[in-house]
C-alpha cells in the first residue's frame, strides 16, 4: 500500500527533493536497488510492475484508491525497455548461478565476503561460487550509491564482466581499478 519504488525515488530524489536528481539519474537509482535486491542471498520480491518502473501517480496509501491509481499500466512496459531488459539479466545471472542463491546460513558465511574500508556509497563483495557448485568460480558484485563516479580496486586478477555499470556487457581480461558511475551496479566474474 504504501510508495512503489519509482514514487518512493521521486519523492526522495527528484528536483526539488534532497539530491535534486535528473530522470536519467532516477532510472539509475531504480536499476541500483532492483540489483541489490536481485543479487542479495535469500528470497528476491519484486513488486509488480517495478521492473518497468510502475508508478502510482505518487499515491503513497492506495488501498482505497481507485484502479486509476492501482492498476498496473502496461504501457511503461514499452516505454520502460531498457529497465525491463534489465532486470531480465538479473533474473537470467540469478537462475543460473547458485552462488546468488545459497541454501543455508553456513554456506552464505563460508562462501560470501564483503570488501571493507570502500569510499563512501560503495558496496562491493565476492562470492565463492565454485563451493556451492557454480561455474563461475569467484564473482565480485559491486554497488555505487553516491551521485559521483568511484573507482575500486578488483584485486590483480582477471575478470570477466557480466554487468557494467547497470548495463550487460561481456569484456575480458579486467584487473585492477574499475570505475563505477553513480547510482550503479557492476558484476564480475571468473570461470
Amino acid at each position: 500500500d504504501n510508495h512503489v519504488l519509482w514514487d518512493k525515488l521521486s519523492v526522495s530524489a527528484a528536483p526539488n527533493a534532497m539530491q535534486d536528481a535528473d530522470p536519467v539519474s532516477m532510472r539509475d537509482m531504480h536499476k541500483l536497488a532492483l540489483s541489490i535486491v536481485l543479487t542479495s542471498q535469500g528470497i528476491s520480491f519484486l513488486h509488480a510492475g517495478t521492473e518497468f518502473l510502475r508508478t502510482k501517480q505518487g499515491v503513497e496509501n492506495s488501498y482505497n484508491s481507485p484502479d486509476a491509481i492501482n492498476e498496473i499500466d502496461w504501457s511503461l512496459k514499452s516505454q520502460n525497455k531498457d529497465v525491463f531488459d534489465y532486470v531480465q539479466v538479473l533474473i537470467g545471472i540469478r537462475k543460473k548461478h547458485p552462488a546468488f542463491r545459497m541454501v543455508s546460513a553456513e554456506q552464505i558465511r563460508k562462501n560470501l565476503l564483503f570488501f571493507t574500508n570502500q569510499e563512501p556509497g560503495v558496496v562491493g563483495y565476492q562470492l565463492y561460487g565454485a563451493a556451492v557448485g557454480d561455474s563461475w568460480k569467484k564473482i565480485q558484485v559491486w554497488f555505487n550509491g553516491a551521485g559521483e563516479e568511484k573507482t575500486v580496486n578488483a584485486g590483480k586478477e582477471n575478470w570477466k564482466m557480466a554487468v557494467k555499470n547497470n548495463l550487460l556487457v561481456t569484456e575480458s581480461a579486467i584487473s585492477g581499478n574499475i570505475k563505477l558511475k553513480p547510482y550503479s551496479c557492476s558484476i564480475l566474474y571468473q570461470e
